[in-house]
């Protein structure tokens, strides 16, 4: 598996995640949204383009998987529909099923409460390669202007990836950048030279 593939599986795994919908251009969720970093109220819609646009529906159902309650997100780009699970315990967010060639692979992409500047790291085997993430956060309370509209209380993540072949840590080399506005959820993956994947509408219920 190359450089280019194994940073796109990961990079197109995190963007499943949260992306589609229709906000009527106003960039501030309702009051009554569930202000957390991603917003899983039934109904709710998120919408990203880029090189493979997709979107994104909050189903508002359930699934218990390992004792814990997730709620269910259903994924469509182009022809193809997936669904994913995610939990949120206490201002950590972790989804299992963003790809589904990963199979049931549980991320943790975001812990609130985490300092600016101290990682945390996931090791998984992926199509029997060792993969490593490390995740750090590189600013928090921030605001971030995506597609013209600016959002407050932004939290950036910025993920470098290595895996192990035969014993030797190969490093990517490209990190990726996502930005989680509070209250809204992710508005923007940003892969650097590989493109990205903004927001562009959204509906919070």
């Amino acid at each position: 598996m190359n450089k280019l593939k194994l940073l796109m599986m990961w990079c197109l795994m995190l963007g499943i995640l949260v992306s589609c919908g229709d906000k009527d251009n106003d960039a501030s969720p309702k009051e009554t949204a569930e202000l957390d970093y991603q917003p899983t109220t039934q109904g709710s819609t998120w919408s990203y383009g880029g090189s493979t646009p997709y979107t994104v529906l909050a189903t508002g159902k359930t699934k218990m998987i390992d004792g814990k309650s997730y709620a269910e997100m259903e994924t469509k780009r182009g022809s193809e529909t997936g669904k994913s699970y995610l939990l949120k315990e206490k201002g950590v967010y972790t989804a299992i099923g963003m790809d589904p060639s990963l199979g049931d692979v549980a991320l943790t992409f975001l812990k609130e409460e985490t300092p600016v500047g101290k990682p945390w790291e996931q090791s998984n085997v992926i199509n029997g390669i060792q993969t490593k993430m490390t995740f750090t956060i590189i600013g928090k309370g921030i605001s971030k202007t995506v597609e013209g509209k600016t959002f407050k209380e932004v939290i950036h993540v910025q993920m470098n990836a290595t895996y192990t072949i035969m014993g030797t840590e190969v490093e990517l080399g490209i990190p990726t950048d996502y930005y989680w506005a509070k209250g809204v959820g992710l508005i923007l993956t940003d892969m650097g030279q590989l493109g990205n994947f903004p927001l562009l509408t959204y509906s919070i219920k």
